[in-house]
């Protein structure tokens, strides 16, 4: 089916579960595969425009049109894009993740070495106790509302009562009005304000309306990953990366993106001004799409440690 001129479907795993796709930009480019935010789906790139490559928004499991994995883990998610990508007839490819699908691509960067030219960690968030510690033991999260959902796991049951109590927030009040309750009581930053007052925040609320249409599941299982070790070491990440955060983000501190330039040591950090969580991807989207495609395209084989040092796209 098409929504908006981008092309949504599922596809069929080997072991029978069905992944919900939606695809952007031009077939004939540079394909990336697409890790969605938290708790939001596959239409999450619909936002803004997609030109220049060829990107592939998947739904996790148990969000959108995804069906759930039992017992699920970051590890899983590789083999899972590695079928999607088999699907469609991609051999290599790039891969991005924004917030809270930053760990979900860097775990596909960390395990389909041969088939990832390029990656790209979007104001994500970072692995757990990583940093600076601060304020309860935590690390790069201590101090930013990702600090609160990484510590939910550690009470017992309290993550399916927030998950649902949030669900019916979303699912029940309408999106203008509970725009209305974000902006007045969210405590987000003025970029992160002006861009959702400016058109921006509705879409964003209807995204976590369709991620939830299924239920909790996908969002209690991500909660839970965050804040457990994740299974890899970043380190071992070899594709060219370029890591993108704003300075004023409070859903994710910037020392997480600081967290990942340590881990990661060929990674450029790129960290804008006056930006925070939500203004980041609407102000310099394509900024973002032209770096990844940049490093990409211009440093596929090659050594990536000189190389991506350079941080393409800044101006485009």
């Amino acid at each position: 089916m098409y929504l908006g001129g981008l092309r949504s479907s599922t596809i069929t795993l080997p072991d029978g579960r069905r992944l919900g796709i939606a695809e952007y930009g031009d077939p004939a480019t540079l394909p990336v595969l697409y890790c969605h935010g938290f708790p939001s789906c596959r239409l999450e790139p619909s936002m803004l425009p997609v030109s220049g490559i060829r990107l592939i928004a998947v739904d996790r499991p148990g969000y959108g049109l995804s069906d759930p994995l039992s017992g699920r883990t970051l590890l899983d998610w590789p083999q899972d894009i590695a079928s999607v990508a088999d699907a469609l007839g991609l051999g290599r490819f790039a891969v991005a993740g924004v917030s809270g699908g930053a760990p979900y691509a860097a775990a596909c960067a960390a395990r389909l070495k041969d088939r990832i030219i390029g990656l790209a960690l979007i104001c994500g968030i970072a692995p757990p106790g990583e940093g600076k510690e601060g304020a309860n033991g935590a690390g790069w999260e201590a101090g930013g509302a990702a600090a609160r959902l990484m510590t939910l796991d550690r009470l017992p049951g309290t993550v399916p009562v927030i998950a649902a109590l949030a669900r019916r927030l979303v699912v029940g009040v309408d999106s203008p009005r509970l725009l209305r309750t974000l902006l007045r009581f969210g405590h987000l930053p003025e970029p992160d304000r002006a861009v959702l007052s400016a058109g921006f925040g509705i879409p964003v609320l209807d995204n976590f309306r369709e991620a939830l249409r299924q239920g909790i599941g996908g969002a209690v299982a991500d909660a839970r990953i965050y804040a457990r070790p994740w299974g890899f070491d970043p380190a071992g990440i070899v594709a060219p990366t370029v890591i993108w955060h704003g300075n004023l983000d409070n859903q994710v501190p910037v020392a997480a993106a600081e967290v990942y330039a340590r881990l990661i040591p060929h990674a450029r950090l790129c960290l804008l001004e006056g930006d925070g969580h939500f203004s980041l991807v609407v102000r310099h989207h394509h900024a973002i799409l032209a770096s990844l495609f940049a490093i990409a395209e211009r440093y596929a084989g090659d050594d990536v440690t000189s190389h991506a040092r350079a941080c393409p796209g800044l101006d485009a």
